[in-house]
């Protein structure tokens, strides 16, 4: 798998609310940083998931920005009460995810 196609799995399985399946992207050693949450491993994170999971969604892919190392996916949040302009940056390393950055304006749930 492609990192591109690593990246967009990982918005896929977000977005359907698949908690497990994202753990076979993710490297052990996660760095997750984003609007309300920093995670320094994938258990950390995967545990606040199923804590309080993602309503399942859909969602619809702007951009794909990519270079030798990381992948740049803007795309909507599509919620049923409104949507969400999203971007998520992903260092990917033999095809396991080790940092995201996610970036979206948390004044929209509100």
């Amino acid at each position: 798998m492609s990192n591109k196609e690593v990246a967009k799995k990982y918005i896929e399985f977000f977005c359907s609310g698949e908690i497990e399946k994202l753990s076979v992207l993710l490297s052990p050693d996660l760095f997750f940083s984003g609007t309300f949450f920093i995670f320094h491993s994938a258990k950390e994170y995967l545990d606040n998931l199923r804590k309080n999971p993602p309503e399942k969604c859909n969602h619809k892919i702007i951009s794909i920005t990519e270079n030798e190392d990381s992948i740049a996916i803007f795309y909507e949040y599509q919620k049923p009460e409104k949507t969400l302009p999203v971007a998520q940056l992903f260092k990917i390393k033999n095809q396991k995810i080790q940092e995201v950055l996610l970036v979206f304006d948390g004044r929209v749930l509100t």
